[in-house]
């Protein structure tokens, strides 16, 4: 039989290992791993195959194999974690959808082509990938949710400012953390990895428009270097981890965007759980405020 569950606890016994699982509606399994070999992690989520055994007093579930939900293919393992885990408010098909739309309303045929194909390279993690590890958008589907929230806020600045191009703001808005795909480790238990720690997100997304450019032959042309501009420059300030100031319109745009969208999205789930006529408690993202929720 299948059962997709959570690990919640291990107890050893020589080559014999107890494990206690819960599935999605909280049902708790015990079930034995024979030869255990220290290879499950509590909070992780795996698709077990087991057997039963009757016994004369009782009834036990042995493990014939198991895979951890990350190796599972892309659907499988999108709704197992949307199951087990804090997940994005919209379903993966749709942001996929959105994701597309904005992608189709890029007319520049490089810029386009650099954006469809960078999505397409990183697809299943860009559409799984949290936005952070801790401060912003850090649940299954993060990533994709936090630039499908910037590109519909872009809406109204393209539509104020003539001025502005609308195709390096949806590319760089949908590219900008691209690189988070490599700097951070996954969904569960989020981390980052060497590079993440050595490079960052901002460089590893430049890096990408770079390779994916070479691939296309769209080297050495102003759109590359326009995008890898805005990339690298996405967090405003050195202080902030910007390799440069942003220095033009759309990658001041991009800063902007970045900026509001990651802190009030934090700041609507925290009024969330706060009781109106009360203060929230002290916001990270929004340098340890407390925000005031009117009673009406």
């Amino acid at each position: 039989m299948d059962l997709i569950a959570m690990v919640k606890g291990i107890n050893e016994s020589d080559d014999l290992a107890n494990i206690t699982v819960v599935d999605k509606d909280g049902t708790v399994y015990n079930l034995k791993f024979l030869n255990y070999n220290n290879s499950l992690q509590k909070e992780h989520t795996y698709l077990f195959n087991y057997h039963t055994v009757e016994g004369s007093e009782r009834v036990a579930n042995i493990i014939d194999s198991y895979k951890e939900i990350t190796e599972l293919p892309f659907e499988q393992e999108d709704s197992a974690l949307r199951l087990f885990y804090a997940k994005s408010p919209i379903e993966r098909i749709d942001a996929i959808k959105l994701v597309n739309e904005y992608i189709n309303k890029i007319e520049n045929k490089i810029i386009k082509e650099i954006t469809k194909s960078l999505i397409e390279k990183y697809h299943d993690k860009y559409f799984i990938y949290p936005a952070a590890a801790k401060l912003h958008h850090a649940y299954v589907g993060g990533l994709a949710y936090h630039s499908i929230g910037m590109v519909k806020f872009a809406d109204g600045f393209i539509e104020n400012y003539p001025y502005l191009n609308k195709d390096y703001i949806y590319a760089g808005i949908l590219l900008h953390d691209i690189g988070k795909v490599t700097e951070l480790t996954g969904v569960m238990d989020t981390s980052y990895s060497l590079k993440g720690q050595l490079l960052g997100h901002l460089v590893l997304g430049a890096m990408e428009i770079e390779d994916v450019a070479k691939k296309l032959g769209y080297e050495n042309t102003d759109e590359v270097m326009l995008l890898e501009h805005m990339l690298i420059s996405h967090h405003g300030l050195p202080q902030f981890g910007a390799a440069k100031k942003p220095t033009t319109p759309e990658a001041l745009v991009l800063w902007y965007i970045d900026t509001i969208d990651s802190k009030f999205r934090v700041l609507g789930e925290v009024l969330e759980n706060t009781e109106a006529g009360s203060y929230t408690e002290a916001i990270g993202v929004l340098d340890k405020m407390k925000v005031y929720k009117p009673k009406n």
